[in-house]
This record gives C-alpha cells, structure tokens and sequence, in this order.
C-alpha cells in the first residue's frame, strides 16, 4: 500500500495554528447565518440541498496506526432524516480475504459488526467506574459516537446536519488554512457535540472542520492461525484480545485535537462536494478518505440499515 502523503503530515503544525489564532465564539448567530448561506450557495445553493434525502459514497481509505498501515474501500450510506451506515473493507496483512468492519445507525438505534478475514481492532467502550460497558451502556456509547461522526460528514459534504439533530452556529472569527484566508463558525448540539468549520473567504468553499475528543485506544487481533480461520477461532481471539485490554487499568481519557481537512472539490450534479478527507489527530495523519463516487438520492434496500 503506498504510504501516506508525507506532504498531509506537515499540515497539523499550520492546522494547531490555525485553531487557536480564531478568537472564541461571539454571540453573532446573524453573522454564522450569513457565512453559512454564502457557503451553501456555493456548493449549490438551497434549492439543490434541500433535494438531498440520502447519499451514498464509495471511495478508498488509508488508515495509520503509528507504524502501521491499512486500508481499502468504503462505503457510505445515508437515508434522511437519521439512518447512517458505514462498511470499511480492509485488507489485513495481505490476506486475500478482506475484513468487513460496520457500524449504523438507524433512527434511535446503534450498532456495529464485522466478518470476514481472520483479524481487526478491537475498540474498547468503557462504562462508568472504568467497567467493561453492559450492553445497553455500548449502544448508547455508539449512538452517540455514530450521531457525531454523522453529523461531521454532513456538515463536510452538504454544510447540513442531519435534520433530526438540532444545532446552533455561533461567528467564531477570521482565521487562515494554509495562508487562505478563512471565516470560522461553531456548530453545537446535543450530548456535547461541538466542531469548528473553517471557510474560504473568496470561495466560500468549507476548508476544514476541527473538533475536540477522547484519543482513541486500540488494540490489534492477529489471525489465530495460518489459513481460513473458523468462526469459532475468530471469536477466541476477538475474545483474549478484549480480555487483555480489559485487564488494562483505564485512567482518565485524554483529550485531543481532530482536523478534517477538505481538499479536492468537485462538481456532482448541481452541487460541488470534496473528494478527499484528511483526518488527522493532534501532531499526525491518522486517516485519507479519496471519494471516487457521491450518488444523490440512490435508491437503498430497505433492510439496508437494520442490523446484520
């Protein structure tokens, strides 16, 4: 797999900058207005938005885990007002066999699955106290998490957040993204939610979203042997790997900064829409999305959403 841009790693020093150079949010919501309607007409303006009831994306990501690479394709689905699903095929240490990772939502409903291949992430969701998260506590966790990331990618892609999810937008200032000259408004909602968006000043064109979280912590599942591994070999090692960082001692979650950089505009329809997302965490690229497709309005099948 080629490596990551090396060119995307020298942004975050310019991006750090940029974030803390914008002054905090002055209660000027007639000013976010205007910012936001300069930028909505130029992706398309409001009529062709309002005709967006669902997207579906396909493109190629690469994902870095410190010295570590992977990637493959992904899919994304949207049906407004609220369902959302995401299916990353990764291809795992060269095996032919590629690992199916997903994860919904379909309206107050989360959840999130894999199969295929013999290996993966395990993502660890704590409770209260530090605990291993009941059931009940791990949907929660996901709705939240999934409603948050679903939100960013339409403010990214559409500059709408899902309808079901009320927000406010608040003028944050002037600012630059890479020596373009940049507007800046705070978007926030529910259960914490809370991102910067950045816009060209000339253009209007949305340049990049930046947002604060918990750093994510991961850990590896290896094959458990040489060739196809059974179901039952999976789950045991799913299993031993969940054990091992559920003997870890969990301290306080560090907070980190998110950048989401938007970069290679193209024209889909009536609307212009980014095909390339940067995602990177404080200091280092941690992920490149390339879009190959946007299909407005597709036609989904009706299970589609509903887990499997």
């Amino acid at each position: 797999m080629p490596p990551v841009n090396t060119s995307m790693r020298r942004l975050l020093p310019i991006l750090i900058l940029v974030l803390f150079s914008a002054p905090a949010a002055f209660a000027d919501d007639a000013r976010a207005q205007q910012i936001l309607k300069q930028a909505r007409e130029a992706i398309g303006g409001e009529e062709q938005l309002q005709k967006v009831q669902g997207l579906q994306v396909n493109g190629q990501y690469r994902r870095v885990f410190g010295d570590r690479q992977m990637g493959g394709d992904r899919e994304i689905s949207i049906l407004l007002p609220n369902k959302y699903l995401v299916e990353d095929a990764m291809n795992s240490g060269g095996h032919s066999t590629a690992i199916i990772n997903t994860r919904a939502l379909n309206g107050d409903k989360a959840w999130s699955g894999n199969s295929g291949g013999g290996g993966g992430m395990v993502f660890r969701i704590m409770g209260p106290g530090g605990q291993q998260a009941s059931p009940e506590q791990m949907e929660e966790m996901q709705r939240r998490i999934y409603n948050a990331e679903f939100s960013r990618y339409l403010l990214a892609m559409i500059l709408t957040p899902p309808p079901s999810f009320a927000v406010e937008y608040k003028y944050a200032g002037d600012s630059e993204v890479e020596d373009t000259q940049a507007e800046v408004i705070d978007v926030s909602g529910p259960d914490n939610f809370s991102v910067r968006v950045f816009f060209d000043k000339k253009s209007h064109i949305p340049l990049l979203l930046s947002y604060r979280g918990p750093k994510p912590r991961i850990m590896t599942m290896q094959r458990p042997s040489r060739g196809s591994a059974t179901p039952e070999d999976i789950k045991k090692a799913r299993e031993e790997a969940e054990k091992r960082m559920a003997g870890e001692q969990p301290g306080v979650p560090e907070e980190v900064d998110f950048f989401i950089r938007l970069t290679d505009h193209k024209k889909v329809g009536g609307l212009t829409l980014p095909h390339k997302l940067t995602f990177l965490t404080e200091s280092e690229v941690s992920e490149e999305f390339e879009i190959s497709k946007y299909q407005v309005n597709p036609q989904f099948k009706t299970d589609l959403f509903e887990k499997h």
